[in-house]
């Protein structure tokens, strides 16, 4: 039985760039998302900025980071294959009411002058850990809410909310900041996971069917890791998102040294600052989401991660307000560029009882941001972080090309991997794990 609502499109989803909007549940899921995810961003900042009030030190600023994007690799693997194994819907559900519970303490912390640095190590550990669990059950969500012809579409859409979302969410934070102080901020998002709770109380799916033939969680999880390494094709992409999650992904964990100590804004223009990527990230995802139906290639993602560690390397060294705002919204554009067409090039080529253990196993880069974090606050605080950033942009683009190169070591290795700007997508279902892609 197919879960999405094929009815006919109406008003603007007749538009080929909105064209996945036609099926209501996608169009409750991205409108519940956007509203939990703005609130979302608008707590990173407010934490970010809490932080470096209350320790003015980079290598914390790292630690914080680290808490919150640990859990990933903690639990990514257990995560998918949950995901694989329950409702989606109410798991989807259940994390959102524990992201609201962590939202109100904080609230609760920062209003009251109770808060130390380990609370807000502790409590953004705990949303990390509800976070890995909450971006796979919603990501394994849309390809169950749209047919596969409409998938690179909606993931695209997906993302074009997610940044859209990230625009938003931390210019109103560096706004309340200055308004209602850190603690507004926390409680507006505590408020924020309500949207998401709401869209999913009313959508209409058939009812779950548990899986057959289950296993322990451990073959579950090796099941999902075997067929990764059996596709050549996806484990490439999956590899080069580990170097870009590790050196380069975590350049926003630092923008607060760079709006006080180089360029030297305050809250408001920090706000400015943490939404340029997502200005940028925006109108890249629409870009993808008007592609049509093909799938990414490998050749297209490493170029999306090229140009992504050219525009870094130059935000490094700009001490221009203007000049970073742009290479912050170029660096926005071809960091999701690459990360949306990998996310479609894995929903696209692995089968559906397979898909949230693969994801788990894409989406545990996040996890090196966490370690990428400590990595960079450290250097930061030996050689500054403007040189530091500038090292980390290289190796995200000699990451680029040495995948490229490590791919196509031979020309049967080059065409089993399909390197064309695209490519024309194949049934998930009819995908072969044992068959090397």
């Amino acid at each position: 039985m197919r879960d999405y609502d094929d009815r006919p499109a109406r008003h603007l989803w007749n538009f080929a760039t909105l064209r996945s909007m036609r099926h209501r549940n996608f169009r409750l899921l991205l409108y519940g998302a956007f509203v939990s995810a703005a609130g979302d961003f608008m707590q990173n900042i407010a934490q970010a900025w809490l932080v470096w009030e209350l320790t003015r030190s980079p290598v914390l600023l790292g630690v914080v980071g680290f808490f919150d994007t640990v859990p990933r690799l903690m639990f990514g693997a257990l995560g998918g294959a949950l995901a694989d194994r329950v409702d989606r819907r109410r798991l989807l559900m259940l994390t959102q009411a524990l992201g609201m519970v962590q939202a109100f303490i904080y609230w609760f912390l920062v209003y009251f002058h109770f808060v130390v640095f380990w609370h807000i190590a502790l409590l953004a550990f705990f949303l990390g850990a509800v976070n890995t669990v909450n971006q796979l059950a919603r990501q394994s969500l849309v390809n169950s809410l749209v047919p596969p012809e409409d998938l690179m579409n909606a993931i695209a859409l997906q993302s074009s909310v997610f940044n859209l979302s990230k625009i938003i969410g931390p210019s109103a934070g560096g706004i309340l900041i200055a308004l209602v102080g850190v603690s507004g901020c926390f409680f507006l998002n505590a408020l924020s996971f309500l949207g998401l709770i709401g869209m999913l109380v009313i959508m209409e799916l058939p009812p779950w069917e548990p899986p057959e033939n289950k296993h322990g969680i451990w073959s579950d999880i090796q099941e999902g890791f075997n067929y990764l390494t059996g596709n050549r094709r996806l484990f490439w992409i999956v590899a080069l998102s580990y170097v870009i999650a590790l050196v380069g992904a975590p350049y926003q964990r630092f923008l607060p040294m760079f709006a006080t100590n180089i360029l030297h804004v305050g809250p408001t223009g920090f706000g400015v600052l943490v939404a340029a990527p997502g200005l940028g990230a925006t109108f890249s995802a629409l870009t993808l989401a008007s592609l049509g139906t093909m799938s990414p290639s490998l050749l297209w993602i490493c170029s999306c991660a090229l140009a992504f560690g050219l525009v870094l390397g130059l935000f490094a060294f700009s001490h221009s307000f203007a000049f970073s705002l742009a290479m912050l919204m170029l660096t926005g554009f071809f960091f999701i560029a690459g990360r949306a067409s990998s996310n479609t090039a894995i929903q696209a080529d692995t089968p559906r009882h397979l898909l949230g253990r693969v994801l788990s196993l894409f989406f545990m880069d996040r996890g090196l941001w966490s370690l990428g974090g400590l990595l960079i606050g450290s250097s930061a605080a030996a050689i500054g972080i403007d040189h530091t950033l500038a090292i980390c942009a290289a190796l995200c683009a000699l990451a680029a090309v040495g995948v490229l190169f490590a791919s196509g070591s031979s020309a049967g290795q080059a065409a089993a991997l399909n390197v064309g700007a695209f490519r024309n997508p194949r049934p998930a279902e009819s995908a072969d794990p044992k068959q090397p892609q």
